[in-house]
This record gives structure tokens, sequence and C-alpha cells, in this order.
């Protein structure tokens, strides 16, 4: 173990740990907004300075690797007027519309901005990067908010691998481009939106987020992404019940803060017209039941050969009791009639590993048979 002092506060860490993270795990909060947890250091935005006893100026913490004997300082009014500087350099070219943004009470520029009692620049102010790209259905990147701190670069390359952008130009042309600076449709971007998920400013906003309301205005709702078995947590943002964006959360023990593009966009079918949202029954069968006095003949053509059928003009709902007594009937009448093979099992991607896991010890041993596949393509 390594054993150092932060402000006063003796500390014990792992060898390799950086400062600011042992800080951060001793709760002492350091002000940062380049680093993030999961990303390589970086060290641009310079928020998180430190002072060291025997280093001659102070030294960003985040690259800064735990030492025996370390005598570490966090806050003093040098550090705090670097941080100000920081902060008013930031905001020199930031938009300061803060009462209308979208990503206002999460934007963490705000956050220091408010706590460093930053309200105007003392430079002049000027925006560096007029740039406005909506030019996919899934976000918008809007480069006047961009405090080029390389979060969403750094996501790209190491965690989603796909490379799609990096900085282009120099000095106050300097942006986050794709080669070129083609569409991201025409680059390697994949939509994952994890940029999305690590941009601390409104740089990257969800189109669906636009103009919704107010972050503290939403209902936060923790689950199971259900496009496949792997068990990603998800947390939905909603406002009057409808889902507004999705994204992960820090603490998701399987998938951490990163989502793939289904599961961060891919919600709509929730509130979507066609969902189904009780069993259905064909009117013939129904009306052989008992269960409509209106009859009903299949037609010729078939419902499912139609492009875009409405359930309705075949089927009625039904409850849940009837639909499993109803089913579990038939198809013990079947296997009866025709032999446990004349039964095939079609196992859902959007279902649990445990949820599948039944299914097939129910086809095995319940039916006695080996006949299942599962639809993985979603």
């Amino acid at each position: 173990m390594v054993e150092l002092t932060i402000d006063g506060k003796k500390i014990q860490t792992n060898p390799g740990t950086t400062v600011l993270e042992a800080a951060l795990a001793n709760n002492i909060d350091i002000p940062r907004l380049c680093h993030h947890p999961e990303l390589s250091v970086s060290g641009g935005c310079r928020l998180c300075i430190v002072n060291v006893d025997g280093y001659s100026n102070p030294t960003p913490s985040c690259g800064l690797t735990c030492q025996d004997g370390m005598a570490i300082e966090t806050q003093n009014e040098e550090l705090l007027k670097s941080r100000r500087e920081i902060i008013d350099l930031f905001i020199s070219e930031h938009p300061l519309d803060c009462v209308t943004c979208d990503k206002s009470g999460t934007c963490l520029l705000q956050k220091y901005a408010y706590e460093f009692d930053i309200t105007k620049t003392s430079h002049e102010f000027e925006i560096s990067k007029p740039i406005y790209q909506d030019d996919n259905p899934f976000f918008i990147r809007d480069h006047q908010y961009c405090i080029l701190c390389g979060r969403c670069v750094r996501v790209c390359d190491e965690v989603v691998g796909a490379k799609a952008i990096d900085f282009a130009g120099r000095g106050f042309e300097c942006h986050i481009a794709t080669p070129f600076d083609d569409p991201l449709k025409d680059s390697t971007c994949v939509f994952c939106g994890n940029c999305i998920q690590v941009c601390p400013t409104a740089a990257l906003t969800p189109v669906s987020r636009m103009g919704k309301g107010r972050e503290w205005e939403l209902d936060r709702l923790k689950t199971i992404c259900g496009y496949c078995g792997v068990g990603c947590q998800i947390e939905y943002a909603l406002k009057d019940g409808k889902i507004i964006y999705a994204q992960s959360t820090p603490d998701a023990p399987v998938n951490g803060e990163f989502l793939c593009t289904k599961g961060r966009f891919g919600w709509d079918f929730a509130t979507a017209p066609e969902r189904l949202t009780s069993p259905m029954l064909r009117r013939d069968v129904a009306y052989e039941l008992g269960l409509t006095s209106e009859n009903w003949e299949l037609p010729q053509k078939s419902p499912l050969a139609v492009r875009k059928p409405k359930v309705e003009d075949s089927h009625i709902p039904i409850d849940w009791d009837t639909a499993l007594d109803l089913a579990a009937r038939k198809l013990s009448e079947n296997v009866k009639e025709y032999g446990p093979d004349s039964i095939m099992g079609l196992a859902s991607a959007r279902c649990t590993n445990e949820e599948n896991y039944i299914f097939q010890k129910f086809f095995r041993l319940g039916i006695g048979t080996n006949n299942l596949d599962h639809c993985a393509r979603l």
C-alpha cells in the first residue's frame, strides 16, 4: 500500500492510483472537466491541479501517481484563483444561455461557474466554433458549447473502438470532427451515443431531448435493457410518463455508463401505437369458444401477407388467464395427437437469460422436444 497525505488527511491506497482517484475515493472533491473514471488520462482542462510538497508548480492530479510520503493540498487561495481563471477562459467562448439550455442542471461547466462565482467573462467574448450539425436522427452536435475536453474522442476510441471522431484544426478553429468533416453517417460512427453520455456540456444532445423539459422536471426509472440477454442497466428520463431519453449510470453492474445503439435509442416501441397491450385471439377461434358473438372467417389472403395489417381486423383482445389456459390446452391436445416433435418453441432475445433458460427447460422436459430456436437478430 502507498501512504500519503491529502489536505491533512492520511490516506492509504493501492500502487498506481492517481491522486485524483485517491482523493475522490476518500470524499475529497477536486474540480474536474476532462476527467472520466472509465477513460484514459487527458489532463487538458487543468482544473484538477493540486499543490504537491516539493513541486515548484501546481500539477494536474488526474495524471499524478500516488507515492509514499506525498503531501497534497487541493484547496487554497492560489488554486482557487487558477481555477477561476480557467473557468473564466472557458466561458469567454461559451454561450451563457443556461436559462434556456436543455442541459441546465447537469452541465459541469455551469456547476463550476456557479461554484467559483463566474457570472460573465473578464476576457473578450467570442464564439470560436459556431458549428451546428444536425446530420443524423439520434443526436445534435452544437460545437459552440464544446469545451474540447476530448471525452467524446476517447470514449469513441477506447470503449467503442469506432474511432469516428478526433480533434481537427488548431487554435481557435480547433473542433471535434469526423475525417474531412464528413457527415457522421459517412464515418465509422455506430451511433451508440456513448459520446453523449460522457459529454459534460450541451455540445452533444439527443434529438428526443430537445425542448422536452428541464432536467429537474424529469423522473428517473432504472430498468434492464430488453434487447438481449446481457442485462445492461438503463435509466430512462421521463416527462409525464413518456420516455425523453435513455442513459446508463456509473453504478450499473454489467455495463457501467455505456450502452449500445439499441439500448440508448431503441425505446420508441414502448409508446408505439402498434404495440400490443393485451393477448390477442383470432376472431374465428374466439367465436368457436363463445368469446365473441361476431362470426368471422379466415380470408383467403392471410393477414400476415398484408403490409402493415391492423391486428384488430382479425383478432380480439382477451385476458391473460384465458390466453394461458387456451395455450396450455392447445399445446396438450397437439402433443397427444401428433407427438411432442410437432411443437416448436421460438425464444426471444428480449427476454433475460433466466427466462430463456426456463423456456427451453419447459420445452425439453415439459413437452419433450428439442425443437427450439432463438431470434437473436434484433
